[in-house]
């Protein structure tokens, strides 16, 4: 690699670490890679870079998710309006992104982070009954989009929305599977249109693959044998905390 590539051999090294961590938790929750990933990538990289490199681990994980979920096809065309207002948020979104300076980033990114994971502690759901109701699905994949147009996640509101109408685990997979990567995919174009996606993100994206899906099917087998409430705990719980480092940091690195 290039000399003054930020792609060292320790940084790549660490990234693959955190990308089996990503991938456990994508398998044991069916959700949070990139919360993990660009989070503590963004501790060795520009932001931008983390999300770029992010983008690839994640085709290739919702892809796995999708595969393993696929019984549950027929559900999606419940969420074609949900699918439709999450792509036009995330362009909005970012836009957003492009405007902002990487300790405004962070600190957003963080406080993002951090409030869905305390919403998901607190066991924030909103009071909604089966089946979805399409104005509130419109809603909520406008917000979601918007946000992860901005941060790259896509969690909030989506999740403790569809968490509150009760979808069935498989159901639930497959749905999360095509929004992110509905996400990833509109991410990854926005950043090689911006000029951020290069080919050091495309080969490090790559590489980071296989580490994912290790820790994905690591997830996978734990989630079946412990409960899913416990580790959804664990997860969240350091997902807050990440977030929270991520404030301070850009908030020390505003002062001085």
């Amino acid at each position: 690699m290039p000399t003054d590539s930020p792609y060292t051999l320790t940084v790549v090294a660490v990234l693959c670490v955190l990308y089996v961590a990503g991938g456990f938790v994508k398998g044991a929750a069916s959700f949070g890679q990139p919360m993990v990933t660009v989070s503590l990538g963004a501790l060795l990289l520009p932001v931008p870079s983390a999300i770029a490199v992010a983008t690839i681990p994640a085709f290739a994980s919702n892809i796995f998710q999708a595969w393993t979920s696929r019984q549950a096809v027929g559900e999606l065309k419940t969420y074609r309006l949900f699918y439709l207002l999450l792509a036009l948020g995330l362009v909005a979104g970012l836009n957003v992104f492009a405007a902002l300076d990487q300790d405004t980033l962070q600190a957003v990114i963080g406080v993002f982070l951090a409030v869905f994971a305390v919403t998901q502690i607190a066991g924030f759901h909103p009071p909604l009954k089966p089946p979805p109701h399409q104005s509130v699905l419109a809603l909520t994949g406008l917000v979601s989009g918007l946000a992860a147009g901005t941060t790259s996640f896509v969690g909030f509101p989506s999740l403790p929305v569809l968490i509150a109408y009760r979808v069935e685990r498989a159901a639930f997979a497959l749905i999360t599977s095509v929004m992110f990567f509905i996400t990833m995919s509109l991410i990854s174009g926005g950043l090689f249109l911006l000029g951020l996606f290069g080919r050091g993100e495309l080969l490090v994206g790559i590489l980071c693959c296989l580490p994912s899906l290790l820790g994905q099917q690591i997830g996978v087998r734990l989630r079946n044998r412990l409960s899913v409430a416990r580790l959804r705990l664990v997860i969240n719980v350091v997902l807050a905390a990440v977030g929270i480092s991520l404030v301070l940091r850009a908030l020390e690195a505003g002062l001085v």
